[in-house]
């Protein structure tokens, strides 16, 4: 073996350590932060005051724009947080961190990020900012991170429509005392990488939607779910106790049959009565 390549072989291995040297020194800083999210986060479970709760969760929200501004951070498990729900798309390009806080008025507010691989070089980190509260007509309503509909997102659905990934995101609202709700919401990304939530592909209303919505008594549950045997989103139909009480929602809740939502041709087309 003549020097020259000696010579590339000690570069390439002084590449590699220095690379897993880095990566380890990465893990052990977002071990750190990891332990302390996880103090937060436990404080936060035993805190009975909302203002206390407000610069707790104000810390934490600090904490996360910390650990995620590491690269690494998007294939570090975060096994230890708990109170926290993390998931991952199918494509590996899309993980997004959310959670609630919960107000002594039984109302609560929802937090997050979304972290995005553009490509291997390219990582970006979006905070979430929850404006449910302020959003008119939201089933309609085209929006972004700094005015986001909150949500605890529990499953990402990956589709593509032309050169566009769609993310469909199922998630769930404990909204309040007397109703809690389901959503179904889009996200992709501009062509400035820029996240976007809702676009009008839901056809089970006319006009289509651009997020789907359902809200039912608070004190039942709803089935809100993707089906990869049938590639379809299942959930309960919900219905009125009462007839009378059409549009009451703290009077809704399943009647033991199930619509459906698939992915065809850009749209979820709708369906009612799934076997």
């Amino acid at each position: 073996m003549n020097k020259s390549i000696k010579y590339k072989y000690l570069l390439v291995g002084m590449l590699l350590l220095f690379c897993s040297k880095s990566f380890a020194d990465n893990n052990d800083q977002i071990k750190v932060l990891e332990d302390s999210l996880n103090k937060y986060f436990n404080l936060l479970v035993k805190e009975t005051i909302d203002t206390r709760k407000i610069e707790i969760n104000t810390k934490i929200v600090f904490l996360f724009n910390q650990v995620l501004k590491f690269e690494d951070s998007f294939y570090y498990p975060f096994y230890d947080l708990k109170n926290v729900g993390i998931i991952k798309s199918e494509d590996d390009k899309l993980r997004i961190i959310t959670w609630n806080l919960p107000y002594n008025d039984r109302t609560h507010k929802y937090f997050g990020f979304i972290q995005y691989k553009k490509n291997k070089r390219t990582y970006d980190f979006y905070e979430l900012k929850d404006q449910s509260d302020e959003i008119r007509n939201p089933e309609m309503a085209i929006l972004n991170c700094s005015n986001w509909y909150g949500a605890l997102y529990y499953e990402i659905i990956t589709n593509k429509n032309r050169s566009t990934d769609y993310y469909t995101l199922l998630g769930a609202d404990l909204n309040n005392l007397l109703t809690k709700k389901k959503i179904i919401d889009i996200l992709y990304f501009d062509d400035n990488d820029k996240p976007v939530f809702g676009d009008k592909v839901f056809k089970n209303k006319i006009p289509p939607v651009s997020r789907v919505i359902f809200e039912f008594n608070g004190q039942t549950n709803m089935t809100l779910t993707f089906d990869k045997e049938k590639e379809m989103i299942i959930f309960d139909h919900l219905s009125p106790s009462k007839p009378s009480l059409k549009g009451q929602f703290e009077f809704y809740g399943p009647d033991f049959s199930y619509d459906g939502l698939k992915f065809e041709r850009g749209i979820w087309n709708s369906y009612t009565d799934i076997d």
